[in-house]
């Protein structure tokens, strides 16, 4: 059986009036002539300080034009242009931006690199007031996981097995529609929408920001590491912290990612906050408050969940907080894949669990 191709016609008709808040999400480098349509500024394509603007009449068509290419006469071919995207990959991602379901039925597209200027795919210098800015703008141009503008990581976390609707709305994810990644070497390999989580230091201060990176089908992006941490600054370590997805009482719940974290918040409405690796696990170091920790680890073939489980327990069990380690029942699988293939009733009880008091903004 074919997948269903998406229809263009009611998508077009839903977005005419809505472009400047489509083109905001899909195109952030274009914020000064968002907020002056008809007024010149940067290319996204070209640089310089005028080469583009947006038609005044933008908001309903979507256009636009560019000294050196020409005018795209609706929001669709700018987007094509700006983004080097084919027209079913744009459809897709205008979809995904309304909210259409719909969207998921196609096959998966290829994306291909977005056309930016050369002073953004080279290798920034890495410093600690670099790190800093950086992490504010990428938060800054980010929208909460459950506005509209974030329908694509909404249907990621669906596809991942997860309840949207258990999921508190002030759950501080984020979605960024276009932001870019580079492997480990800092080399640039393209853009791509993201969900967003900020990781915080033992000292509870933001030290860094992780990001699921992922393509418009909703799946995560073709790319070797699609979970990455940014850099943190030398003066925010990350060692001992964890991404504080609500606020714990007496008793925490802990993981290694942020799916199966959400995955026990969903089934048992305790808090728990992921570390993203073992490594980092095994280092947690509790905030003020918390005597009893419940780590929900991975059952690894190599046992690397679980040894950094159980390190964490020996040395905080010797500072007087009892560790209460719960393992998955089969190999190689987290508790998302419990939830998936077991479902919420192989969920062992917590006789001492805390209920879900509140969630960080």
């Amino acid at each position: 059986m074919k997948n269903k191709k998406l229809d263009s016609t009611p998508i077009r008709q839903e977005a005419k009036g809505r472009w400047l808040s489509i083109l905001g999400t899909l195109c952030p480098d274009i914020e000064k002539q968002l907020s002056k349509p008809g007024k010149a500024g940067s290319c996204p394509v070209h640089g310089g300080k005028d080469g583009f603007r947006l038609f005044r009449d933008a908001d309903s068509t979507g256009g636009g034009i560019c000294n050196t290419c020409g005018a795209k006469p609706d929001g669709f071919a700018l987007l094509m242009w700006m983004n080097g995207w084919d027209f079913p990959t744009t459809l897709e991602a205008v979809a995904n931006t309304l909210g259409y379901q719909s969207a998921i039925n196609r096959k998966p597209v290829q994306l291909r690199s977005v056309p930016v200027k050369q002073k953004v795919i080279s290798k920034p210098t890495i410093t600690d007031d670099w790190i800093k800015k950086m992490l504010k703008a990428t938060w800054g141009n980010s929208f909460p996981w459950y506005s509209s503008s974030a329908g694509l990581l909404r249907h990621y976390l669906q596809q991942r097995g997860l309840d949207i609707k258990e999921l508190h709305r002030r759950m501080p994810l984020r979605f960024h529609p276009s932001l870019e990644c580079r492997d480990s070497d800092g080399q640039f390999l393209g853009k791509y929408p993201a969900m967003l989580a900020l990781m915080y230091g033992p000292d509870g201060k933001a030290s860094a920001i992780h990001r699921t990176f992922l393509n418009y089908k909703g799946q995560k992006a073709p790319v070797e590491s699609p979970k990455m941490l940014t850099p943190h600054a030398s003066d925010r370590p990350v060692t001992g912290g964890a991404i504080r997805l609500g606020i714990p009482g007496s008793s925490l719940g802990l993981s290694e990612g942020i799916e199966t974290a959400l995955a026990v918040i969903q089934v048992t409405r305790t808090m728990v906050w992921p570390t993203y690796s073992c490594t980092l696990l095994e280092k947690f170091i509790p905030p003020a408050g918390v005597n009893h920790l419940v780590v929900w680890s991975d059952r690894d073939t190599n046992k690397a969940g679980q040894n950094a489980a159980y390190a964490l327990k020996a040395r905080l069990e010797l500072e007087g907080i009892q560790v209460t380690i719960m393992e998955p029942p089969g190999i190689d699988m987290d508790w998302l894949d419990v939830l998936n293939q077991f479902g919420p009733s192989v969920f062992p009880a917590i006789p001492e669990s805390t209920p879900l008091l509140g969630l960080t903004g």
